[in-house]
C-alpha cells in the first residue's frame, strides 16, 4: 500500500463476504424481441411476449390447466410405462435416454390425456410434451392416445389433441410405427379435434392430427393456417358429401394453346 492510500483511505469499504448470484430461471429473454422477462409474469401470461405477443413453447400441462376448467378433471392411462422392448442401444441405452428425459419433463412419457371440462362442457383432451424426446410417439403414447379416445366415445364426449410431435420414436423401431396406425383408426370412430401449435415433422401432420381436421381462419385475415395439413380423407369425403370443395389436382395445369378435353 502507498503512504497517498494511507492517508487517504478508499471510500468504498470492500468486505470478505461472497456477492450474490441471481438464481438460475429466473428471467427468460424473448426469442423475437430479446426482451428480458421475469419468468413468473410470463408464465402467468401463459407464455406470451407482452412485449411483441411471441408464443413461447408451452408444456403439455401448463397447456391442460389453461385449456381445462380446474375442478373435476382427472388423468387418463397414467400407469402406462415405457418398457425397453428391443433392448435398443445406439450411444446410449434407451432406458438412460427415458431417465433422463423423466428427470428433466416430470413426466412418465410424451402425452398427458385428461378428461375434465372446458367453460363446463365435458371434454377428453390430450395434449404432447415436446421435451420429452421430441414428442415422439413410442407404445406408451399410441395407447394413452386410444385409451382417452375410447373415454371419449363411452362418454360421448368431443377428444381434442394438441399435437407437438417429432415423429415416430426410433428406439421402439416397428412398435412406433404401429402407433400411427393404431391412433388413426381410434380417433376416425369418434369427434375428434386436433390443435398444431408447432409444426413438426411425422407424427404431428400424419399421426393423430391427420385423421380429422377442422377448418380454422383467422379472424382479421381470413386465411386458413392450416389449410395445408388437410389432407385427410375422411375430411375430403365429408365435404363431397356435403357438396363442399374439392382438393386441388396435382396434375399439372395445361399450357397456353392447348385444350384440356
Amino acid at each position: 500500500m502507498s503512504w497517498l492510500q494511507k492517508l487517504l483511505p478508499p471510500k468504498i469499504q470492500r468486505t470478505g463476504a461472497a456477492r450474490k448470484s441471481v438464481p438460475e430461471g429466473l428471467w427468460t429473454k424473448c426469442a423475437a424481441c430479446d426482451a428480458v422477462l421475469y419468468s413468473t409474469d410470463l408464465e402467468k401470461n401463459l407464455n406470451v411476449c407482452p412485449k411483441c405477443g411471441h408464443h413461447e413453447r408451452l408444456g403439455a400441462r401448463p397447456r391442460l390447466d389453461a385449456l381445462l376448467d380446474a375442478d373435476g378433471r382427472f388423468e387418463i392411462g397414467s400407469e402406462v410405462l415405457p418398457v425397453d422392448t428391443l433392448k435398443f442401444k445406439d450411444t446410449r441405452r434407451y432406458p438412460e435416454r427415458l431417465s433422463e428425459a423423466q428427470e428433466e419433463t416430470a413426466e412418465s412419457d410424451a402425452l398427458v390425456v385428461m378428461q375434465g371440462s372446458i367453460k363446463e362442457l365435458g371434454v377428453v383432451c390430450a395434449a404432447f410434451e415436446f421435451d420429452f424426446m421430441g414428442g415422439s410417439m413410442g407404445s406408451v403414447v399410441g395407447e394413452r392416445f386410444v385409451r382417452g379416445v375410447r373415454v371419449a366415445i363411452e362418454q360421448k364426449l368431443p377428444f381434442v389433441c394438441v399435437t407437438s410431435s417429432g415423429g415416430a420414436r426410433m428406439q421402439e423401431g416397428l412398435l412406433s410405427l404401429a402407433q400411427m396406425a393404431k391412433t388413426t383408426a381410434a380417433s376416425s370412430q369418434a369427434m375428434t379435434w386436433a390443435l398444431v401449435p408447432m409444426s413438426g415433422a411425422g407424427m404431428s401432420r400424419y399421426g393423430p392430427s391427420r385423421s380429422e381436421m377442422r377448418p380454422v381462419k383467422d379472424r382479421v385475415t381470413g386465411h386458413n393456417p392450416l389449410a395445408p395439413l388437410y389432407t385427410s380423407r375422411s375430411y375430403y369425403q365429408r365435404l363431397a358429401r356435403d357438396g363442399g370443395p374439392r382438393p386441388r389436382s396435382n396434375s399439372p395445369a395445361p399450357r397456353r394453346g392447348t385444350s384440356t378435353r
